[in-house]
């Protein structure tokens, strides 16, 4: 039988204050900042493809691209119009942390 244990203290706090600091120095900028988290597959980068070529001459798009193994994506999505801020391979980690 599985008990639970309570730590008192999510195992994510420190990554949760990182994250908000970053939300609140991007929001005093006006910057928006979005996530797309979904299954291997799902149609991410493809939607991102579009929306690059859709706003490319009308907004400044930075991207922060994360994937498993490879620059694949983020290489696509440069080609759509967006700018590489930071392309990270993970090595195996299916999440990207504040740091």
């Amino acid at each position: 039988m599985a008990e639970k244990i309570d730590l008192g203290k999510k195992v994510l706090s420190e990554n949760d204050r990182l994250a908000g600091e970053i939300r609140e120095k991007l929001s005093a900028r006006r910057i928006a900042s979005l996530n797309f988290v979904s299954s291997p597959g799902s149609g991410k980068t493809s939607l991102l493809e579009r929306t690059l070529a859709a706003l490319k001459d009308e907004l400044r798009i930075g991207l922060i691209a994360g994937d498993v193994q490879t620059e694949n994506d983020a290489n696509r999505l440069v080609k759509a119009g967006g700018r590489m801020v930071r392309p990270l391979v993970t090595g195996g980690s299916c999440h990207l942390d504040a740091r």
